[in-house]
């Protein structure tokens, strides 16, 4: 009986181990698919300029485990811009950020619109990124205080029109009044009611865009709209943008300059939506004394020069990061043998009232509007903080409610331009 050979060996003379099974074939998917993730109604914005992202999902696997979902892909059809004849062009009602706003009406339905005329003479691509990112933002925020964006529409050739082909607006609800309008016209007069309210719904509207993490950049009573039954609306987005505390290098200068806060004067690029909140409150302190608190600097020395008579020098040991942040301070630091101006803003905001408003700025008003204007940002009143503010609880009582109101105003209309119009034909007939 012939031996079977020796079973093989490996260099180190061990056994090779025997084969392993192949393991059997996993059951066939089962046809169901897991839940979709839940969609977001949440507005967020993106890092990267963009108006709206998309929020994180905690969506769960088939196992329990987070699966991070990466993002979404949306195509959609090339959308059909109706003809800008569509709506008869009135008059013209003010110039926004970079472009003309005109009265419109839809012929059909004779709806009343306001009709924003993008610039676009200047532009090598013809549409500029302002608008796009203006038109990104609207479509993104939904609030009662913040104006809508009711379509887009543009001018095609056709015989007869005057219209030059290819300009493109952006059609906005109407509303008859505008802040500054309101504050110049002496024809109307305010009530502790309508100064309370518009601040509340101004400083909600823009909590609203904070939590978004949207800048306006641009706030001021011009840019304040009014509905005929006093619901405050903030419009002219054109300078908003998208925003993260990563952002180190923004664009500076921007915001009007009597709403322009101090970091921005000393030339910070490094800034945060507690610029807008600089802007509320000269707006609010506006709404008391029917006229610009920090009104007059032609130029940004001549407007730092009325902050500091306004507010004070800034103190280094309460705003320690001043010299860091703000590279024109070294121009402005007073020397050790310098007079410190003082803060004067509470006794100016007491005496310069006009006879009718004098009781009103209350020391809850005077503590709102102060911590609003506060030089260092990171201890200037958010909005979400200021919402709380005591003036609006005190009485009396804010009401939140626009149809608690009863606005009546003698003008059935008016605006900044429209006042500027009658100053100057005034000054015209004086000549």
């Amino acid at each position: 009986m012939s031996s079977r050979p020796p079973p093989p060996t490996s260099r180190n003379g061990n056994r090779p181990k025997p084969p392993q099974k192949r393991p059997p074939p996993p059951p066939p998917p089962s046809q169901k698919r897991p839940p979709p993730p839940p969609s977001s109604s949440h507005v967020s914005a993106s890092s990267s300029g963009g108006a709206a992202g998309v929020g994180k999902s905690n969506y769960n696997g088939v196992n329990g485990s987070k699966r991070k979902r990466i993002g979404v892909i949306s195509i959609r059809k090339p959308v059909e811009l109706r003809d800008v004849n569509v709506f008869t062009r009135k008059n013209k009602l003010g110039e926004g950020t970079y472009g003309s706003v005109f009265k419109g009406a839809d012929k059909e339905t004779g709806e009343i619109v306001a009709l924003k005329r993008i610039n676009t003479e200047q532009e090598e691509n013809g549409f500029p990124l302002t608008a796009i990112r203006e038109v990104k933002i609207l479509k993104a925020l939904e609030h009662e205080n913040i104006v809508k964006l009711k379509e887009i529409v543009t001018s095609k050739e056709q015989n007869g029109s005057n219209e030059v082909p290819r300009n493109v607006y952006m059609v906005f609800e109407y509303h008859p009044y505008d802040l500054t309008g309101i504050l110049q016209s002496r024809e109307i007069s305010l009530s502790q009611d309508l100064i309370k309210s518009w601040s509340y719904q101004l400083l909600a509207g823009t909590h609203y865009m904070h939590t978004n993490k949207i800048i306006h950049r641009d706030l001021k009573a011009s840019n304040i709209l009014i509905s005929q039954s006093g619901e405050l609306k903030i419009a002219d987005w054109g300078l908003a943008r998208s925003w993260n505390e990563s952002m180190k290098r923004l664009t500076n200068p921007v915001v009007t300059r009597w709403y322009r806060s101090i970091e921005l004067m000393l030339g910070t690029q490094e800034y945060s939506p507690k610029i807008d909140m600089w802007s509320v409150g000269c707006i609010i302190a506006e709404m008391f004394r029917r006229d610009g608190l920090l009104k007059g600097g032609e130029t940004e020395l001549s407007q730092l020069q009325l902050i500091f008579h306004t507010c004070g020098h800034p103190d280094v040991n309460a705003w320690p990061d001043i010299r860091q942040k703000c590279p024109k301070w070294a121009e402005f630091e007073p020397r050790p043998d310098e007079h410190i101006l003082p803060n004067r803003l509470p006794d100016i905001l007491k005496k310069t009232l006009p006879p009718s408003h004098m009781g009103w700025m209350t020391p809850n008003a005077i503590n709102l509007i102060s911590n609003l204007l506060t030089y260092d940002p990171s201890k200037r009143w958010d909005a979400h903080t200021a919402l709380k503010a005591d003036y609006f609880w005190e009485k009396p009582i804010v009401k939140r409610n626009v149809n608690d109101l009863h606005m009546k105003l003698k003008l059935d209309s008016v605006h900044e331009l429209a006042i500027k119009e009658k100053y100057m034909a005034m000054k015209a007939a004086k000549r």
